[in-house]
């Protein structure tokens, strides 16, 4: 739920007061909220942290009151925008932690394979899965042309729904044999979404 969403409510504000205070924030300076995204209810605890801090008090007629001065409208917004910041950096970090896992499960996986290789071995069990991934894809498209399966039938989108779960399979294990794009694509995405250093 959206930030504005939830503090919109007139009874959530009426049976919180940490959310009053969280709307008195929004109403004098209304910008902060596009700082918070989705994440609504950890930015209404926040932002009622903040108001409380700078105002030095929980009622939120009083804080509105207090908050008439444009420098603690700054400084209010400065806490959101490190907090804003902070969240940020948290989804970051625990994307490349991701990422990290992943592409160390990847080498792990093709370290084994070199090591099949070395020893005169084949990894039976990819090749299998593999092979059944592409017959399946391969199946499932000639049963719903030469069987007239219309997809927009529940078979028909059954059927749709596995030959996509198996044609990512197979892209997956084209990417780990041939070195796919989507690493670099991760890094990019997580690149583009980094705050701007200053």
């Amino acid at each position: 739920m959206n930030l504005l969403d939830l503090l919109g409510d007139a009874a959530a504000i009426a049976a919180n007061p940490i959310a009053g205070l969280a709307k008195v924030a929004l109403d004098v300076a209304p910008d902060i909220a596009s700082l918070f995204g989705d994440d609504a209810e950890k930015a209404v605890g926040k932002l009622a942290d903040s108001v409380r801090a700078i105002t030095g008090t929980d009622d939120p007629d009083k804080a509105r009151e207090v908050l008439a001065d444009p420098n603690l409208v700054f400084q209010l917004r400065a806490q959101a925008q490190g907090f804003a910041h902070a969240e940020r950096m948290q989804q970051m970090t625990g994307a490349i932690t991701t990422l990290t896992a992943t592409l160390a499960d990847r080498q792990n996986a093709r370290a084994r394979d070199s090591e099949f290789i070395k020893a005169g071995r084949s990894n039976t069990r990819a090749n299998v899965l593999l092979v059944t991934a592409g017959l399946g894809i391969v199946g499932g498209i000639g049963f719903m042309v030469f069987g007239h399966v219309d997809g927009n039938t529940a078979v028909g989108g059954c059927i749709i729904s596995v030959v996509t779960l198996l044609a990512g399979k197979f892209a997956t294990a084209f990417d780990f044999e041939f070195g796919g794009s989507a690493d670099s694509e991760q890094t990019r995405t997580l690149l583009a979404q980094a705050p701007p250093i200053r």
